[in-house]
């Protein structure tokens, strides 16, 4: 896959989440405003002041978090590999994508606890994989609403990360077509039909493989699995 459409699917992607992103910065700087108005009236009283400022601080930095995670993610770079901890990595994506995920009556499900280990790619690109399978996931639930799940666990053959979901599921005859570039099922210009195609190819460029079946209980089940010493593919 040329490195430009993962770069236009980045874009794409990121881009769909300003609004999201808006939303949130809005949020905290209400607490920042509401704050300062309380310091200014009860200035004489030194406890509340004290309070007041800590909110006031710790809400800008929520706002500068958002915004850092944000525009580093979204930055085109050429692939690097690295050594990090999905567990932070996935909390960071969680913070400027939670709000435009939870779209459409979607729950994003609490994320159990991820395993302590190091994972080596790179952490940019898996991130995206993981994002373009997570609003895959919510998109699939645009019209009933449902649960999104994202689960992390390893073992001795390696990294295992699953995202399931409670829509339609896969049509039958359409496991593997829904990786080719620019198809897609849904209507609407928001749909280009390169989330997967995108996931899968950044899945191989990490040492993994992507694979997608449909739940017991219905919805789809995405799963990227990475082994300890993987052999990523050619940049």
């Amino acid at each position: 896959m040329d490195r430009k459409v993962v770069e236009q699917y980045r874009l794409a992607l990121f881009g769909r989440m300003v609004m999201g992103i808006a939303h949130e910065i809005d949020n905290h700087l209400s607490v920042v405003l509401g704050f300062s108005e309380l310091i200014q009236v009860g200035a004489g009283k030194e406890q509340k002041v004290r309070d007041g400022a800590g909110k006031i601080l710790s809400a800008g930095e929520k706002i500068g978090a958002i915004v850092q995670q944000f525009s580093r993610h979204v930055r085109p770079h050429a692939p690097s590999p690295e050594p990090f901890l999905p567990g932070e990595m996935i909390s960071e994506i969680l913070l400027f994508s939670r709000y435009d995920l939870g779209r459409d009556n979607v729950t994003i499900l609490p994320i159990l606890e991820v395993p302590p280990g190091i994972l080596h790619a790179d952490r940019r690109d898996f991130a995206l994989a993981l994002l373009a399978l997570l609003f895959n996931a919510a998109e699939a639930m645009s019209e009933t609403g449902g649960e999104l799940s994202l689960k992390v666990s390893i073992d001795a053959a390696g990294w295992e990360f699953t995202v399931s979901d409670q829509g339609p599921g896969i049509p039958a005859g359409l496991e593997e077509k829904v990786f080719e570039s620019g198809f897609t099922t849904r209507t609407g210009t928001v749909h280009t039909g390169m989330g997967l195609p995108v996931a899968r190819h950044l899945a191989g460029q990490a040492g993994g493989t992507l694979q997608l079946s449909n739940g017991s209980g219905g919805g789809c089940v995405a799963t990227i699995r990475v082994p300890v010493n993987p052999r990523a593919q050619g940049r």
